[in-house]
């Protein structure tokens, strides 16, 4: 299915990352992801981070009002991007708001480490997160404002995947975890696309590919957050990062993304790379 909605004016606010991105104001960083977005009048939260510690202290500093926030995107259910859930001043600050995620999003996941399995899944059940927001769950994209939307599930176009050493619990069986509910962000403006990622399990070539599928734009301005190319060969970062750039103007590797692939975006492709820890801020009007 191809959408044609737009925005015109639009920013994107890091809010939580491994690292921060300036020295004034004092920003904090964590291992995680969130992002602030606000486009044409809506305000979206996409992922919250791994404590809500870096998401409240950062968001103060930064002026932005989080209860004012009018949807709350989980791009998967491992606990850096939706830890911040069990934080009880950002559960009372989002209370009510509208949640989208993929059905699989509260799936026990594991995480296979050092010989043992750890729990890393989301810290509500199904269940309490419809009794404290109004929750939207899907498989398809969803245009969920004008030009807004989010990914539904990621095809897979012949790009690899980054599922390596996660797993999840499924009755008392343990599984593969092929993190089906690996979900982006896309945002359709005047420059082009705004593809905005969470760890990027899907893989980041397969998800810009869809994302050019679901919009019908064919016009990529920007790509940032996890790509999940921290454990991959330098062949297989050189070759996405390549990819990605041949589409994208600009390029903001973040949390998972790996030093290497930071490194060689900005050695390679220096007018493209973002600096997208917290802090950063892209804009488009």
């Amino acid at each position: 299915m191809t959408y044609m909605g737009s925005v015109r004016r639009v920013s994107v606010t890091v809010l939580s990352d491994n690292f921060t991105s300036t020295i004034i104001p004092p920003l904090a960083g964590e291992w995680g992801f969130s992002a602030y977005i606000e486009a044409d009048g809506v305000r979206v939260l996409y992922d919250l981070g791994n404590s809500g510690v870096p998401l409240l202290h950062n968001a103060k500093l930064l002026g932005i009002d989080l209860s004012r926030v009018d949807y709350i995107v989980l791009s998967h259910g491992h606990s850096d991007h939706t830890g911040a859930l069990a934080n009880p001043e950002v559960a009372k600050l989002l209370q009510g708001k509208t949640v989208i995620a993929h059905p699989s999003v509260f799936e026990k996941k594991l995480l296979r480490w050092r010989g043992r399995l750890d729990y890393i899944g989301i810290p509500m059940t199904r269940e309490e997160m419809e009794s404290r927001f109004r929750l939207i769950l899907s498989r398809e994209p969803l245009e969920f404002a004008e030009g807004l939307y989010f990914s539904g599930e990621v095809k897979s176009y012949g790009f690899p995947r980054y599922t390596s050493g996660l797993a999840k619990a499924v009755g008392d069986k343990i599984m593969n975890d092929e993190l089906s509910d690996d979900a982006a962000l896309y945002i359709n403006t005047p420059k082009g696309l705004i593809i905005i990622t969470g760890c990027g399990h899907s893989g980041i070539r397969n998800i810009v590919r869809h994302a050019k599928e679901v919009t019908g734009s064919e016009k990529v301005y920007a790509v940032i957050g996890g790509f999940h190319l921290l454990s991959s060969d330098q062949r297989e970062v050189e070759e996405s990062m390549r990819d990605v750039a041949g589409v994208a103007e600009k390029i903001g590797p973040a949390h998972c993304s790996g030093h290497q692939a930071k490194a060689f975006v900005m050695s390679n492709f220096k007018d493209k790379y973002l600096e997208a820890g917290v802090g950063f801020i892209l804009r488009v009007e």
